[in-house]
């Protein structure tokens, strides 16, 4: 049967199919789980984000409120949330700034020394983390339930295999406590 190129469909090769000469070893294994792993891992962090989005923060401004609602009623020195965060202090600076003018955090210059900076949560921004981290939490416990569970324990049971070289299957737990 000839399709409209003019050619017989019979005679298409199958753009799917696995091509050969592609390099492949017993690593192939480790490979394929950590694949796995980092696809489970970025698909959790797609979700998060989208979260965050619904919130109007991004990952960095929920991060420095995260770390700032962390420090308590003292807050945290500015160039301490630029470590935490990884992020060069001018930046942060100016994620501070923002986040000040939508009312999310507050800043007390220290008496003994006004270049030092301290951040700290506001109630709205207390507020927004609890719903972003509400929101977060919900997305992440749907992706949860599309998983197959016994694959889940079994794929983090091997990347713990894999990674940290800790072998924590049952039987190995169980012949250890009976021993």
């Amino acid at each position: 049967m000839a399709d409209s190129s003019g050619l017989n469909t019979a005679q298409k090769p199958d753009p799917i199919a696995p091509g050969p000469g592609f390099y492949q070893d017993e690593s192939v294994g480790d490979i394929r789980l950590a694949a796995a792993f980092r696809r489970g891992f970025r698909q959790a962090m797609v979700l998060i984000n989208r979260a965050l989005a619904e919130h109007d923060l991004s990952p960095l401004q929920y991060h420095l409120l995260l770390e700032a609602g962390s420090a308590g009623e003292g807050g945290i020195v500015q160039g301490e949330l630029a470590e935490l965060l990884q992020t060069p202090e001018a930046r942060v600076s100016l994620l501070v700034h923002e986040l000040g003018e939508r009312g999310l955090v507050d800043t007390v210059r220290t008496a003994a020394d006004r270049r030092v900076v301290r951040v700290g949560l506001t109630a709205a921004g207390s507020r927004a983390v609890r719903g972003a981290l509400a929101s977060q939490r919900q997305a992440l416990a749907e992706l949860a339930r599309e998983f197959d569970s016994p694959y889940v324990g079994e794929m983090l049971q091997r990347a713990v295999q894999l990674y940290l070289g800790v072998d924590i299957s049952l039987d190995n737990l169980s012949s250890k406590s009976l021993g």
